[in-house]
């Protein structure tokens, strides 16, 4: 599993794809990976889950036109209303748009929160992170929520025991790691990738980590 940010432009991600794909990865849903950890199904040959974090719009923008030609499915961990002055970030329009065009949209949380440090001071505020923004997402995508992704891979035994008790189906850290249980399917690992890196360098550290 792979996750990224901004994307900076459409040629770049499609480059990245496609080197990818040339190497021997198929680019499948995250969905498919959870038939397979469930055992309901065969994993599938060469697989690669191509995930992004924190909603910016320049995914929007830059990667689901590359997405759709491609065929390329895609998991997009999302906050809904967060605003940092900064960048730019999908709001209700285009999370719905990524829904309606068969793109997984998942919680990222609402306010990019450090959970193991929210969950100890503000129980409230934590569960708002987790729970609420996870409804939030559920009404303006009409579809499940059912993953999420730590942000910053920020967890701990608290906040994995208070996921997996608010029944989501599984969630995602930033350990790099190629291996994927489902014993632990709430420290899920996944790999960083910028699509403007060469594929031969996400390719190094893949295989460095056992893929």
């Amino acid at each position: 599993m792979l996750y990224g940010h901004e994307v900076v432009s459409q040629p770049v991600l499609r480059r990245f794809l496609l080197g990818m794909m040339a190497a021997g990865f198929q680019p499948t849903s995250l969905a498919a990976i959870d038939a397979a950890m469930s055992g309901v199904a065969e994993t599938p040959d060469g697989c690669l889950v191509l995930t992004f974090d924190d909603g910016l719009l320049s995914q929007y923008v830059n990667a689901l036109p590359v997405l759709t030609e491609l065929g390329v499915p895609a998991v997009f961990f999302a906050m809904p209303a967060f605003s940092d002055g900064v960048h730019r970030y999908m709001r209700a329009a285009e999370l719905r748009a990524l829904a309606d065009a068969g793109f997984e949209v998942e919680a990222h949380t609402c306010n990019h929160a450090n959970l193991p440090v929210l969950a100890r001071r503000n129980v409230s505020g934590f569960f708002a992170e987790v729970q609420d923004c996870r409804h939030v997402l559920e009404a303006v995508t009409g579809a499940p929520v059912d993953y999420l992704a730590y942000p910053s891979g920020g967890f701990d035994g608290l906040v994995m025991d208070t996921v997996a008790r608010i029944k989501y189906r599984a969630a995602f850290t930033t350990r790099p790691s190629a291996y994927l249980s489902a014993s632990n399917p709430f420290s899920l690992p996944r790999f960083r990738f910028d699509p403007s890196e060469a594929p031969l360098s996400v390719l190094r550290r893949i295989r460095a980590g056992g893929g």
